[in-house]
């Protein structure tokens, strides 16, 4: 009995994680390029794990949880703003931050006083060879400005550099970082995207793939199954209880 008791509130852990991941989804539903996550519980662990001989529920430490990000594009919402940019296909922005190289699907540029172009939080967007700086800034608004498909940033004919899109060879290979970056981990590579493969679009944002409904919908499955779990532990309890008054009698 008590080996149940254990068992189904051991159940309900998962689904307060995915409950969580969720949440996080929701919350950024309007949050620029960002990709959802999903969690997952694999069930698939030996009996003899479980159990431990027989004689022990299984634990917390038991339960093999992973949360993966799904990567797919969101839509391109039009925005006119010339320091706007979105990636049309596969690919990050690398942006140099304080604690190094990280990537971003976020493209909502604009230009530091010294004409350099950075992120929101003013982090310098990489191009190929360095940092993307617009040398006469003082003459040459943003509103001149031209980023082309292969990320070419010009003013009439003066170039001033090409914005960097890079991959890591395997999605698995980096991390979420907060503030809408990811990081790459250890022993992960980066590799440049063929400007073929993919389109730069200059007045566009990518908007988060996270589906509002069907996130809701998923909340409230989630939330049926963690009643139902509770149902099931306090009916269990309460037939505890009951033995335990009839062994006093």
């Amino acid at each position: 009995m008590i080996k149940g008791i254990y068992t189904s509130a051991l159940g309900l852990i998962p689904l307060q994680k995915k409950l969580e991941v969720i949440a996080n989804n929701l919350a950024n539903v309007n949050t620029t390029g960002f990709k959802r996550d999903d969690a997952f519980t694999n069930e698939l662990i030996s009996a003899s794990t479980l159990f431990r001989d027989g004689t022990i529920a299984p634990t917390e430490g038991d339960l093999k949880e992973k949360t993966y990000t799904d990567f797919s594009q969101g839509t391109l919402q039009q925005t006119s703003n010339p320091l706007d940019v979105a990636i049309d296909g596969q690919g990050f922005f690398a942006v140099q931050t304080q604690d190094g190289l990280k990537l971003t699907r976020d493209g909502s540029f604009t230009l530091s006083t010294d004409g350099t172009l950075v992120t929101r939080n003013g982090d310098p967007v990489m191009g190929i060879g360095g940092p993307i700086r617009i040398g006469d800034i003082q003459q040459t608004q943003a509103s001149q400005l031209v980023i082309d498909r292969d990320g070419v940033v010009k003013a009439g004919n003066k170039v001033y550099g090409q914005i960097r899109v890079v991959m890591p060879e395997a999605l698995n290979q980096i991390s979420k970082a907060g503030e809408n970056f990811y990081t790459l981990k250890e022993g992960g590579t980066l590799r440049a995207v063929d400007p073929s493969a993919v389109s730069i679009r200059q007045g566009f944002l990518e908007g988060s793939n996270v589906n509002p409904i069907d996130e809701m919908v998923a909340m409230i499955q989630l939330q049926s199954n963690f009643e139902a779990g509770q149902k099931a532990i306090q009916s269990q309890d309460d037939s505890l209880g009951m033995a335990n008054q009839v062994g006093k009698v």
